[in-house]
């Protein structure tokens, strides 16, 4: 029951009887409720949301930002009462108020805690999100700014433009989603956007059915989106040692941010398509210190817990002889006959000479040749150095997506619980190699 028209009642009477002139009681009446209005908690339009997940509608509650800069409205699907445990004890109210006021449309989806709203089926709830954006069927009366849509579990705050690198022209910066004030210290998951110039873009997120970061923050982990270290436009091409510098800034600034947060200092990397590189490099150049010293936290510590790699290129040296792309190549780093040290140089398994950090590894099976050439490449390399990884392809033909299935989604995230320390004892530090 909405309790403000009996409370407009009372109003309307204490003023009465202070025998107030019409003109200035009218005054007073607009002042007292405009005050009430500007207080509540949710002034908000209610709807609903079929989702796929639970197979059912949910409640959907639009709160309009409190202070909306002109134009275009950054947003934020706020999702609540999830069958996953809440990590974070900080109220959805106090959470809520303050995506308002810095001038996001939230809207509030609940989920009364449906037991299917969890990994691995909620993924589908999350790919149907940006679908349905990108299509104009979801908020369709609405100006939104499509370069920033955000979708953040109950009990997670939202943290934008953390910069953890300045170059000549272009500050690179990341996107935090975290638990607040945890009843546990949470580790975080660390993506490096597929989309070089806006890193939140829903274009490029929804094109590859991306629900990693968000699924992972349902399940109390933290997540960053952060830019990826080539500038647009992207023709393909890692500069190194630039790359590398840049991503190991990210993990320290990363690092230094979660000190702050109560986060437990545990980062995993993941990476699809052009960022499955920059997370493979990162666990393939621990200790190198050509690669250190750089970014916003130059001193820190630039090491990762594990990765999630899925399709991309990871060396340069063993190609397919029908490759599209080796002409490219050879046009900027010379032929690979005279030039393989810089072939080299530039493939992030190739620094790889001793086991690492376990990995996981997926890929779609309809992905392209040359994508499951260099998978299979990646897995006999790991293998030939004894190096632990699971390896859990998608069967469903998709393309060149990420993963949805729950034959994927399901060992990820029991391999992240082991990665991040945030499992009960007897779930296993990492996953046998496959």
């Amino acid at each position: 029951m909405d309790p403000r028209p009996a409370t407009q009642d009372r109003i309307r009477r204490s003023v009465t009887r202070l025998r107030v002139p019409a003109p200035a009681m009218r005054f007073l009446l607009q002042l007292c409720l405009g005050g009430l209005l500007a207080a509540a908690p949710f002034p908000a339009k209610a709807a609903t949301w079929p989702s796929p997940a639970t197979g059912r509608d949910l409640r959907l509650e639009l709160l309009e930002p409190m202070n909306a800069a002109p134009g275009p409205v950054p947003v934020v699907f706020y999702l609540g009462n999830l069958a996953a445990p809440r990590l974070g004890t900080e109220s959805d109210e106090t959470i809520i108020r303050d995506l308002r006021a810095a001038g996001h449309l939230v809207a509030v989806l609940d989920y009364a805690h449906d037991p299917r709203a969890r990994l691995p089926d909620l993924a589908r709830d999350l790919a149907a999100l940006r679908a349905q954006l990108h299509q104009k069927t979801l908020l369709a009366g609405h100006a939104i700014d499509r370069d920033h849509v955000f979708i953040v579990p109950s009990g997670h705050r939202l943290k934008r433009d953390v910069v953890y690198y300045r170059d000549s022209g272009r500050t690179l910066g990341m996107d935090l989603i975290y638990p607040s004030q945890p009843v546990q210290p949470a580790g975080v998951v660390l993506e490096f956007s597929c989309d070089n110039e806006n890193r939140m873009g829903n274009y490029s997120l929804n094109y590859c059915t991306d629900t990693l970061l968000p699924g992972a923050a349902t399940e109390g982990y933290a997540v960053a989106m952060a830019d990826h270290p080539v500038a647009a436009p992207y023709a393909g091409l890692d500069a190194m040692p630039d790359s590398a510098r840049k991503i190991k800034a990210a993990v320290r600034t990363l690092r230094a941010e979660g000190a702050v947060l109560g986060l437990n200092g545990r980062i995993v990397p993941a990476g699809f398509s052009r960022g499955s590189g920059m997370a493979l490099m990162l666990v393939t150049t621990a200790g190198r210190p050509e690669f250190e010293g750089f970014g916003e936290h130059p001193s820190g510590d630039s090491r990762v817990q594990g990765a999630i790699v899925m399709s991309g290129r990871f060396t340069y040296l063993d190609l397919r002889e029908d490759d599209r792309m080796i002409p490219r190549y050879a046009g900027v780093w010379g032929e690979r006959a005279t030039h393989e040290d810089t072939w080299r140089a530039h493939g992030a398994l190739d620094y790889l000479v001793q086991p690492a950090v376990p990995l996981f590894l997926t890929i779609n099976v309809s992905e392209t040749p040359d994508a499951q050439h260099q998978m299979a490449v990646l897995r006999r390399r790991l293998t030939t150095l004894g190096s632990p990884f699971h390896y859990a392809p998608e069967n469903e033909p998709r393309g060149h997506k990420m993963p949805l299935a729950p034959e994927v989604l399901a060992p990820l995230f029991l391999y992240l619980q082991g990665q991040l320390q945030v499992a009960p004892p007897e779930i296993p530090a990492s996953l046998p190699p496959s």
